[in-house]
């Protein structure tokens, strides 16, 4: 049986989410949320009003005493910041402890260019516009494409944006931040932003297939996010497929979409324009033939991850991915069903905005929540009054 600072700590924490979850709520229910008696609500509520992190919100109209006061997360207990990497510049937001957006920024950053002060800057200009210091920002995680290896804090996969690679990126940026930062692979928060307001809510076992200038493969197995023992699990773009060298990236990167247009008699200038097009109920029969061509060489990349993770939802994301919407995901299930005894629904991706960096911020506020509910378990003992 735990100790009673120990069922404290439980009780807190599970209040804080109630509160995040279902907001404001009066002590009454509370106490219905989280199973606690009357005089454990009105402790646990005084000791997070202490502690800053529950604010008084109201009251509920109609009702008369204690259970008429509502309570709320203090939203402004701490803040957050989402931040995606990219070839050409830098994106960030800024949230509070309940997510709302506060402040963003974006700043282009030429070929060759530092991009360390670029950094410092955008962080500092969405901060100024959300009415913060920088300093105020107590936790951050950057999306960039490549993996971070866990032990020398080095991009691999990453040769297209040389100015990242060659020093520990983790490290450097959080000193130059001077705030704990998490640095992610831009597909796996592309995967976290689908499983919480995208297609794969709900869904424990998914893998996410990434087409575009690259190509990558991110999986939640089990509810979690896989990172892979040297943090690069879904670098597929340079496996071989078949016995004739071609790999992954060459049939489902642009380049292999327009090269496969050529081979069908399409116009291939844009690789989108041609799966929206090809896509559309209005394809010709060239473009019915492209489309069934790159759903088999979808399904030749996909079989034997999904043979091997067994996933019970299959996004295909990506501009690439997004472009062929549900004919092209229609296609690539037969074709798997074809090949596979795995029965895995399949999906275009959400194809929303700015789903790295969202992704980073949502990484971000759970790392937060996780450190500022721990840290205040310190402050909680304080006597106080609740009305």
């Amino acid at each position: 049986m735990g100790s009673p600072s120990a069922l404290r700590k439980l009780n807190d924490r599970a209040a804080l989410f109630a509160l995040l979850e279902s907001g404001p709520l009066s002590r009454q229910d509370l106490e219905s949320s989280i199973s606690v008696s009357r005089p454990a609500a009105a402790e646990l509520l005084r000791r997070l009003e202490v502690s800053g992190l529950a604010r008084r919100a109201g009251h509920r109209p109609g009702v008369r005493g204690p259970q008429a006061q509502l309570w709320a997360i203090n939203e402004r207990a701490a803040f957050a910041a989402g931040i995606d990497v990219t070839e050409s510049g830098i994106d960030a937001v800024i949230a509070d402890l309940n997510g709302h957006p506060l402040g963003e920024s974006k700043l282009a950053v030429g070929r060759g260019d530092d991009p360390m002060p670029a950094l410092k800057k955008v962080l500092t200009s969405a901060a100024r516009r959300a009415r913060l210091r920088r300093s105020d920002v107590r936790q951050v995680v950057m999306g960039i494409s490549g993996s971070v290896d866990p032990e020398t804090g080095e991009l691999s996969h990453a040769d297209h944006i040389p100015e990242w690679n060659g020093f520990d990126v983790q490290g450097r940026v959080s000193r130059l931040l001077g705030v704990p930062v998490a640095v992610e692979n831009d597909v796996k928060l592309v995967l976290r932003d689908e499983s919480i307001r995208g297609h794969a809510v709900g869904s424990n076992d998914v893998l996410l297939l990434w087409m575009g200038q690259g190509i990558a493969i991110a999986v939640i197995a089990d509810g979690r996010l896989q990172r892979g023992f040297r943090g690069s699990s879904g670098e597929v773009g340079y496996v071989p497929i078949g016995t004739d060298g071609v790999t992954a990236g060459d049939l489902l990167s642009t380049a292999g979409v327009l090269k496969l247009a050529e081979k069908h008699g399409l116009p291939a200038s844009d690789a989108v324009a041609v799966l929206e097009r090809a896509s559309s109920t209005d394809r010709s029969a060239g473009d019915d033939s492209f489309l069934s061509e790159f759903a088999d060489q979808i399904a030749d990349v996909l079989a034997s991850p999904v043979a091997l993770i067994d996933p019970e939802l299959i996004i295909l994301a990506g501009d690439i991915g997004t472009a062929g919407g549900d004919e092209l995901a229609a296609r690539t299930k037969v074709r798997l069903h074809e090949l596979l005894m795995h029965r895995p629904r399949v999906v275009a991706g959400t194809g929303y905005d700015n789903s790295v960096r969202q992704g980073a911020l949502d990484e971000a506020l759970r790392r937060l929540r996780d450190d500022v509910f721990e840290d205040a378990r310190e402050h909680r003992e304080a006597p106080a009054q609740l009305h």
